[in-house]
C-alpha cells in the first residue's frame, strides 16, 4: 500500500475550490514537492495565477512553494482532463496519487452535476489507466450520498447508494461516481466529508456557500425544521488535514472513511437555532416547526409576505438535508489517525466568524445602493 511522503508526485484536481485549495495548502505543509494542480484557465487569468489568487482567499501567500506547484490547463469534464499532449505525457509518467476533489456542488444544477462528477470521474478513470506508476486515486466525495436517508447515525458501509432517492442529482451523482471508482480496479482511497464550512478562512464567498440563507431566517418567525435534528458539520482545516493523515498512514485498513463530527461532535437544530437566536440578537426565538406539523394554516401564517414566499422557495432545496436528523460514524477515522486528530470544535466557536463575513458583505453590498 502506497504511503505519501515528501517525495510523492501528486496530481490534484479541484484546487481552486474550498476543499482543493486546503489540500493544497495541506499537502506543501506536509512537504510535498512535486504538485500538478488541474485549473480550468479563465480569460486573463492563467492557471498559475487562479492558484495564487486561490491561495489569497486563504489568507496565504505561495512565495517559495510556487516552485512546487505546477499548474497546468484542463477541465475534467474533457477527455484525457484536457490536458495538452506535453502535460499530459509528464503526468501519465510521473504521479503516485491522484486526488480528485473537482465537484459540481449544486442542488440546482443537475445537467452540471452529471457532466462534473459523472462524465468528469470517467475521463479521470480513462486518464489513470494510462499512468506508468500505478497511482492511488483518493476521491473527495460526500456523506451524503447514502440518499435520502433519515434518524441515522450511518457508517460507511451504508453509504454510496446511487439507487436510493436522492433529494438532489448532487448526492446521486456523487454516489454513481463513487461507484464507479470502486468498481474501476484501481488503486483507491475515499473520503466522504459531511457538511463542510470554511472556518478560519476570511473569504466571504466561501463563507457563503452554506451559510447564505442562516441571516434571511431573521425575516421569519417559524420554519418547518425539526428541533431535534442533528447537523454533522465540520471545518474545512478537519478534512483537508484528514486527507493528507490518511494518505500518509502506511497501513490503512480501509478504503473508505467518513470526514464527519460524528455522533460525538454533531450538534442539533435547536442547539444552533438559539446560538442564532442569541447571534442576531431576536426580540423571540425563531419557533422551529416538525415538518409533519408544518400545515397550510402555518404555511400561510408565518410564509405570508412576498418576499418571505420568494425566500422559503429558495430554502425548500435545503429544508430535507436540515430535517434528515443523519450523522454520520467516524469510528474508522478515529482508529486510524487518533480521537485527537480527528476532533472537531463545536460549530458554534466559528460560525460567528463566518456569518460576519456574511453580514459585512450584505452591509458593503447596501451601502452601495442608489
Amino acid at each position: 500500500m502506497s504511503a505519501l511522503d515528501r517525495n510523492s508526485r501528486v496530481l490534484l484536481t479541484g484546487a481552486t475550490g474550498l476543499i482543493g485549495g486546503e489540500v493544497l495548502r495541506g499537502l506543501l505543509a506536509f512537504g510535498v514537492r512535486q504538485i500538478w494542480a488541474v485549473v480550468r484557465p479563465k480569460e486573463q487569468l492563467p492557471p498559475a495565477r487562479r492558484i495564487v489568487v486561490r491561495m489569497r482567499r486563504s489568507g496565504a501567500e505561495l512565495n517559495g512553494a510556487a516552485d512546487f506547484v505546477h499548474a497546468v490547463g484542463g477541465d475534467v469534464r474533457s477527455g484525457g482532463l484536457g490536458l495538452s499532449a506535453d502535460d499530459a505525457a509528464r503526468v501519465r509518467k510521473s504521479i503516485d496519487f491522484v486526488i480528485h476533489c473537482a465537484a459540481e456542488t449544486s442542488f440546482i444544477r443537475d445537467a452540471e452535476c452529471v457532466d462534473t462528477n459523472i462524465a468528469g470521474m470517467r475521463n479521470l478513470i480513462d486518464c489513470v489507466r494510462g499512468c506508468q506508476r500505478d497511482p492511488m486515486i483518493v476521491y473527495v466525495s460526500t456523506a451524503a450520498n447514502g440518499g435520502a436517508v433519515t434518524h441515522a447515525c450511518l457508517d460507511e458501509d451504508d453509504g454510496c447508494r446511487p439507487d436510493n432517492d436522492h433529494h438532489n442529482e448532487y448526492t446521486r451523482s456523487k454516489a454513481v461516481a463513487e461507484r464507479m471508482l470502486l468498481d474501476s480496479g484501481l488503486p483507491t482511497l475515499v473520503v466522504r466529508p459531511s457538511i463542510v464550512l470554511s472556518a478560519g478562512l476570511p473569504d466571504r464567498a466561501f463563507a457563503r456557500t452554506i451559510l447564505w440563507f442562516v441571516p434571511l431566517l431573521q425575516r421569519f418567525d417559524a420554519v418547518p425544521v425539526n428541533p431535534s435534528s442533528r447537523l454533522d458539520i465540520v471545518p474545512v482545516d478537519f478534512v483537508a488535514r484528514s486527507i493528507v493523515a490518511l494518505m500518509a498512514a502506511p497501513d490503512r485498513r480501509w478504503r473508505c472513511y467518513h470526514l464527519s463530527a460524528g455522533p460525538r461532535g454533531a450538534t442539533t437544530c435547536e442547539a444552533f437555532s438559539r446560538y442564532l437566536d442569541d447571534y442576531f440578537r431576536r426580540e423571540s426565538p425563531l419557533r422551529l416547526v416538525p415538518p409533519d406539523h408544518w400545515d397550510g394554516h402555518l404555511h400561510r401564517r408565518y410564509v405570508h409576505a412576498r418576499h418571505q414566499r420568494k425566500l422559503f422557495g429558495t430554502f425548500r432545496y435545503y429544508l430535507p438535508f436540515v430535517n434528515m436528523d443523519i450523522v454520520y460514524d467516524n469510528a474508522r477515522l478515529r482508529d486510524e489517525i487518533g480521537d485527537d486528530g480527528a476532533r472537531v470544535p463545536a460549530v458554534t466557536a466559528y460560525a460567528g466568524d463566518l456569518l460576519r463575513l456574511i453580514t459585512m458583505e450584505e452591509a458593503e453590498a447596501g451601502s452601495k445602493d442608489p
